[in-house]
């Protein structure tokens, strides 16, 4: 049962990313009729957004709303629930998790407040938030799922299959480590306005303005270089990251084929969507899938770091 609602409230989680990117991007411009002409034209002047609603809100935005509202209070309620009903059978490990989702749950709560906002450390926040959320209820699921090593299995072969999974669990967390890094990029590519920067595989000419990077300053003043070079920064950790997961996905695939197949196909799914939102193909639709799959991602890492444990004194999963 804990289990049961370890892994809805991860997938509402998923489904809370998805409506808060589509809210995000919509009142962003992103995908505006015209294409991006629209798009550039709002940059001469972003509107500062606020925490309250816009009565003129399309009716989609209207609907992700809803659905963000409702699942966010349903999250809230599932994780209490874990945290409630599953705490006696929990092992130390699990329940330094569930406390780190729960206090996760309460300051998005918090969060949700002053979101929207022009600030981008909001944005930023709600979004390291929520992939830090899913991937601790992935990894109350896997941890509790009860498949661990048999009792009174040794030998060679059970040392050399725990350094594996330790390894794995270390790569895993490095992963997850560079998806919040390409989440802060991302969220300052959304922030300063120039997801159309740079519409091709190689930004020429472009540098870093480390000002541009700061999500505490709301106006930055960005020339074209300084706006590819934000795209630059975040194709290039995108690329180690991609590459982290390969050899993630390589090193699983005898013992975890499902997983690291399933590893590899999101690794590249992510990958296509980043392109297709900065080339314009249909950039609402592909800036929020880009957001769903990064919550995947991290459930599946998550997944690969916890250990597989049934719950103390033979209580049910």
């Amino acid at each position: 049962m804990i289990r049961a609602f370890a892994l809805f409230a991860c997938l509402l989680t998923v489904c809370i990313t998805a409506s808060s990117a589509f809210i995000r991007h919509a009142q962003h411009g992103v995908g505006c009729d015209g294409w991006p002409a629209c798009y550039r034209a709002a940059q001469v002047a972003v509107p500062i957004v606020t925490a309250a609603p816009t009565a003129e809100a399309p009716g989609a935005v209207r609907v992700a709303r809803s659905l963000h509202r409702v699942s966010a209070t349903l999250v809230g309620v599932l994780v209490l629930f874990v945290t409630l009903f599953g705490w006696s059978s929990m092992r130390a490990a699990q329940r330094v998790v569930t406390a780190l989702a729960l206090l996760d749950t309460a300051f998005l709560a918090w969060l949700g407040r002053y979101t929207p906002h022009e600030l981008p450390l909001v944005t930023l926040g709600n979004l390291i938030g929520g992939l830090l959320l899913v991937a601790a209820l992935a990894w109350i699921v896997a941890a509790r799922r009860g498949a661990g090593a048999r009792p009174g299995a040794t030998g060679a072969t059970g040392a050399t299959g725990a350094t594996a999974a330790s390894g794995a669990a270390r790569i895993a967390v490095a992963g997850f480590v560079l998806l919040g890094a390409l989440a802060w990029s991302g969220t300052m590519t959304g922030a300063r306005h120039v997801i159309d920067a740079c519409g091709t595989l190689w930004c020429a000419d472009a540098h870093l303005d480390w000002a541009a990077m700061d999500p505490v300053r709301v106006m930055v003043a960005l020339d074209a270089a300084a706006a590819r070079g934000i795209h630059l920064g975040h194709r290039l950790v995108a690329l180690l990251f991609v590459a982290l997961v390969a050899a993630l996905a390589l090193r699983l695939r005898g013992a975890r084929p499902a997983l690291a197949a399933s590893l590899a196909v999101l690794a590249l799914a992510q990958a296509l969507l980043g392109a297709g939102t900065a080339l314009g193909v249909q950039p609402l639709a592909s800036a929020t899938l880009h957001n769903v799959v990064a919550a995947l991602l991290a459930a599946l890492l998550a997944v690969v770091a916890a250990p597989a444990q049934p719950g103390r004194g033979g209580a049910p999963a």
